[in-house]
């Protein structure tokens, strides 16, 4: 492949990542105390029953966040507990 060849590869590659935004926590009319309360809160209860050192049940914590009233899109507000 040539010089030029890599250019596309690379310039593909840039337009396919930059399509992919990073899911986070959105919820109308919250303020940034609210996430913080609320994400704190569900992450306690995603460590509920989980020994000491293992990572956070994520699945609990996005069914809690969930039941707050938070949805995860594109282009949201927040970063929660990453997966």
């Amino acid at each position: 492949m040539g010089y030029g060849g890599y250019v596309m590869v690379a310039a593909m590659a840039a337009i396919a990542f930059a399509g992919c935004a990073e899911k986070r926590w959105t919820k109308p009319g919250a303020t940034v105390e609210d996430f913080n309360r609320d994400s704190h809160a569900c992450g306690q209860e995603a460590q509920r029953g989980v020994f000491v050192g293992a990572p956070v049940n994520t699945r609990v914590y996005r069914s809690c966040m969930f039941a707050r009233g938070y949805r995860r899109v594109e282009g949201g507000q927040w970063l929660g507990l990453r997966d």
